[in-house]
């Protein structure tokens, strides 16, 4: 059996050889001419020449060493074939006057292409004639390339990003779009209503493994690539392009000078956009200081599209214990929905101010992103609505907000919507509670011991299940009858009566305002 051989980008078809009427070529076998390309013609006269190819040769010979008898000459093809040989040119007058009939039926009988080379026609001159043809066709990719690459740069400086895709769609008859690092689309030519979804369904897969930067996929309609831009660990975006048939090596190049210049025109615009970022950070933590809060710096954050006398929220995206923050992409998905922001790192997660207009659509922004990245971890809190020179206090009220989203599975968490919780996120409600409560709760509070570390877990979980035994020992992972047995004794420890409401909250609040 033949050896597959790898395609030969720039194969000369045994058709445009035959058609070299200089050379006087006679196709013998088959009948009709079969489509196939040859690397290069090789003349050789060994028995055996199979050690000194590579694949994909034409073999020329005169068959000076080949044996007169049938058996030796069908052997003598089925090496051939066995090494990836794409036919034999047999050159006749010199050891034969004719093509021997055992060879012409042993390639008859492997499909062998056959063909006769006169007596006058040296084998240099095919040899010369193939290495010409892909010389051409080489230099026909480069000059494609070249003139290519300058009608994309010239579109790209005139129209941006939205030329250069309409140039590249002309270019490859292709459909082209072109997604930011959010999956966005940024620009497209020539799509098909299917090319999104199958291009959402294959950067699943290609997102999953970091070590990538591209795909492609062979279909019955065409093929698809989708190429990485910008860095591996950070991508700028996407490009995909969906053409019919194969794509040919020309067009493999033609495809990586897009990417080359769609990664500059993207990296660019992003190094600033990030600069603005870094801006926005340092007026945000300055905005957050409540010692330093001055008139001057609420003005600055017109720069970054807030008005005086507008309110604002504080929206935090707290990631799971020991994750890396999602800074990122938080701030990627608020700048692709056209929101005003400025964002930070802190203690709580990802502190980000909004207009309060836009709370919504910020939080729908950042979990829509999260979800895409794969982020499950992160939950989102909100505060309520307050003047920007106040914006501070909605720090507390959304790391709240944040804290019941992930206590009731919950990827939001609006301030509003909670109650004993929201009205701790003051800071000096939080205190005066923590010391009204502090006599109770003390023997509890100051324990040192595991046992009563014990007690004070399990009385925060049945008081947050409304004191309900079942639920509570469910969610403890214990015996409702242990469970009674440790509320029994944080009621001696403590003087409360678990079975009166006003004592249940009394020391609910009491452990939702100490420090933790």
């Amino acid at each position: 059996m033949a050896t597959p051989q790898p395609e030969d980008p720039y194969g000369v078809t045994l058709a445009w050889l035959l058609a070299q009427e200089a050379l006087g070529l006679r196709l013998v076998e088959p009948e009709a001419v079969p489509t196939v390309s040859l690397g290069w013609a090789h003349a050789i006269e060994l028995v055996d020449p199979t050690p000194f190819l590579g694949g994909g040769e034409l073999v020329l010979t005169t068959g000076l060493r080949m044996p007169r008898d049938h058996a030796g000459q069908e052997a003598y093809v089925e090496r051939l074939a066995a090494a990836g040989v794409v036919g034999v040119a047999f050159g006749i007058g010199v050891r034969f006057d004719t093509i021997p009939p055992g060879l012409r039926e042993a390639c008859r009988r492997s499909v062998m292409p056959l063909i006769e080379v006169p007596l006058p026609t040296p084998f240099v001159a095919i040899t010369q004639a193939v290495a010409a043809h892909r010389a051409e066709q080489q230099n026909a990719v480069m000059h494609r390339a070249v003139g290519f690459q300058r009608q994309m740069t010239r579109a790209t400086l005139d129209e941006g990003v939205a030329g250069l895709v309409t140039a590249v769609a002309r270019e490859l008859r292709a459909a082209v779009v072109v997604l930011d690092e959010l999956e966005h689309p940024v620009a497209s030519a020539g799509e098909t209503p299917e090319l999104g979804e199958r291009v959402a369904t294959e950067l699943v897969a290609l997102v999953a493994r970091p070590g990538r930067a591209s795909i492609t996929v062979v279909s019955d309609t065409g093929t698809l690539v989708i190429q990485r831009l910008g860095g591996l660990e950070r991508p700028s975006g996407w490009l995909a392009v969906e053409v019919p048939g194969a794509l040919s090596v020309g067009d493999r190049l033609l495809l990586n000078q897009a990417v080359s210049l769609l990664t500059l025109q993207r990296e660019r615009p992003r190094e600033l956009v990030d600069a603005r970022h870094r801006l926005g950070a340092t007026v945000l933590e300055l905005l957050l200081d409540d010692e330093v809060v001055a008139p001057s710096i609420v003005r600055h954050l017109r720069h970054f599209g807030f008005e005086p006398g507008e309110p604002v929220r504080m929206l935090v995206a707290s990631a799971g214990t020991g994750r890396t923050s999602p800074r990122d992409l938080v701030a990627h998905a608020l700048e692709a929905a056209a929101l005003a922001h400025v964002e930070t790192d802190s203690a709580d997660g990802v502190l980000v101010l909004l207009h309060d207009r836009d709370a919504a659509a910020g939080a729908d922004a950042v979990v829509d992103a999260l979800g895409r990245a794969g982020r499950h971890d992160v939950v989102v809190g909100v505060s309520g609505a307050l003047p920007t020179e106040r914006a501070a206090a909605g720090r507390a009220a959304a790391a709240h907000a944040a804290a019941s989203a992930r206590a009731s599975h919950e990827p939001v968490g609006w301030y509003g919507t909670l109650t004993l919780e929201a009205i701790l996120a003051d800071d000096l409600v939080r205190a005066r509670v923590a010391t009204l409560a502090a006599s109770p709760l003390a023997p509890l509070l100051d324990s040192r011991t595991e046992r009563e570390r014990v007690l004070l877990d399990s009385l925060e979980v049945f008081l947050r299940h409304n004191g309900s035994w079942e639920t509570a020992s469910r969610a403890l992972g214990v015996h409702r009858h242990t469970l009674r047995h440790r509320m029994t004794r944080v009621e001696e420890l403590t003087g409360a009566r678990l079975d009166v409401a006003e004592d249940r909250v009394a020391l609910l609040l009491g452990l939702l305002a100490r420090e933790r």
